[in-house]
């Protein structure tokens, strides 16, 4: 009986063991999801080492000379301490740089808005940080961007997907969706999460002041418009009172609104009105770069997470997406002798993942033969992602579209770094 209770003992404590290592292999931490291939390229195995090493020799000296006493002890993020990798993650995952415009990183404008702890040298600091951002990521671009002379039909990466998926850099329609928690913002100005919104506010705390208040939080979203025409905004609000439920707001130049909100219950679309009447506005937009959206504090307590600009009448405001689609266009005149280009358009699709669709030659005239078309992230090519593996198409001026399937692509370091280049099995004029 007591070898029997011995054995029981030691089958619970084998259970345990075990069920505590498999606990332990499926924590909840958030984590990257690698499956790469051992098809791997000259630029390394897929990890973020060339980023880390040109962060090393551009911004990474900045922050430790000068936001060690801070940002390399106990305050995050840790983008001063010593070791390079935990303060390139820690600036990569805090959002402070902005690869496809560096002046609007976090970094730089917490120095040019705030003067953040930088005395009297704060337009030096600002310039040296926007610098080392812009030469960090032209190194990360150029590491990437090699023709793949070993592979005789493998195009040339793209620059980090962040310049793609760039709104400022997409073509509109006449209708911009426009997301405040991604501007830059001046205190008492914040960012906050109400369940999956995101939006902005200034907390609670009874103040109510005018457009010319200095003391005012403020969100600055830049944008541009290629439509010259009248404009609409529309605002995704939460205004729960009588006392929370305006802001100033103004585009550009142009007189600030003095926006009263009909009260809504947890977020609801409305329109921008100017005056306690309620007047309507219409904006009027050139075409063109640098546009600036302010949301100006009034009332506080008042939130906002999404504003739509448009021309549309019939704008379907439930219909609207912040999803930025760009394409992507690689020339194929170096392996085809030929003015021919492949073009695929590409989204985010989650906190995870890219979309990948609509692969297509611009064949100026010529059929071309497709065959096998594999995608590589930083270099490197993942055997989940083989939607378009199958292709097996000539192309005409009159059918130019290789497949009508989208693809799930998971990411490697995130936009901000990704590069992305294909390889085709077959790839010919006929």
């Amino acid at each position: 009986m007591k070898i029997f209770q011995s054995r029981k003992v030691s089958v619970f404590i084998l259970l345990f063991l075990l069920l505590g290592s498999y606990n332990h292999c499926m924590s909840p931490k958030k984590g990257k999801l690698k499956f790469n291939s051992t098809e791997e390229s000259p630029l390394g195995s897929g990890n973020n080492t060339s980023s880390v090493a040109a962060f090393s020799q551009t911004l990474h000296p900045i922050t430790k000379a000068n936001c060690t006493i801070c940002h390399g002890v106990n305050q995050a993020p840790l983008h001063a301490v010593d070791d390079a990798q935990q303060a390139h993650d820690a600036v990569v995952n805090a959002g402070k740089v902005n690869m496809s415009n560096p002046g609007q990183s976090r970094m730089v404008l917490k120095l040019i808005n705030e003067n953040h702890n930088c005395g009297t040298n704060c337009a030096s600091w600002a310039a040296q940080m926007e610098t080392a951002i812009t030469t960090w990521n032209s190194m990360l671009a150029n590491n990437g961007n090699n023709n793949g002379d070993d592979e005789p039909n493998r195009t040339a990466d793209s620059p980090p997907l962040i310049t793609i998926l760039d709104p400022n850099n997409n073509m509109d329609n006449g209708t911009l969706v426009l997301d405040p928690e991604s501007g830059s913002l001046v205190a008492p100005m914040v960012a906050g999460v109400d369940g999956e919104i995101d939006f902005i506010h200034v907390p609670d705390n009874g103040a109510n002041l005018a457009n010319n208040d200095a003391t005012a939080g403020i969100g600055y979203i830049n944008f541009n418009s290629t439509i010259s025409d009248n404009y609409k905004v529309y605002g995704f609000v939460d205004a729960p009172g009588n006392g929370d439920n305006s802001f100033h707001i103004k585009i550009d130049n142009g007189a600030y609104n003095e926006w009263h909100i009909t009260e809504t219950e947890g977020f609801e679309w409305r329109e921008l009105t100017n005056t306690a009447n309620q007047n309507p506005v219409s904006i009027f937009l050139p075409a063109g770069n640098g546009h600036i959206f302010e949301v100006r504090q009034r009332e506080d307590g008042t939130k906002i997470s999404q504003v739509v600009v448009t021309n549309d009448p019939n704008v379907d405001l439930n219909a609207v997406s912040t999803a930025v689609i760009g394409t992507l266009t690689y020339d194929l005149s170096m392996h085809l002798n030929q003015n021919i280009q492949f073009q695929i358009d590409v989204q985010e699709f989650d906190d995870f993942s890219y979309k990948f669709s609509n692969p297509r030659m611009l064949t100026n005239g010529a059929n071309v033969y497709v065959k096998d078309i594999k995608i590589y992230i930083n270099r490197n090519w993942n055997a989940q992602h083989s939607t378009y593996t199958v292709v097996d198409k000539i192309v005409t001026p009159a059918d130019s579209s290789l497949s009508p399937h989208s693809m799930i692509v998971l990411k490697d370091l995130g936009p901000q770094f990704d590069l992305v280049g294909f390889s085709f099995e077959i790839l010919t004029v006929q």
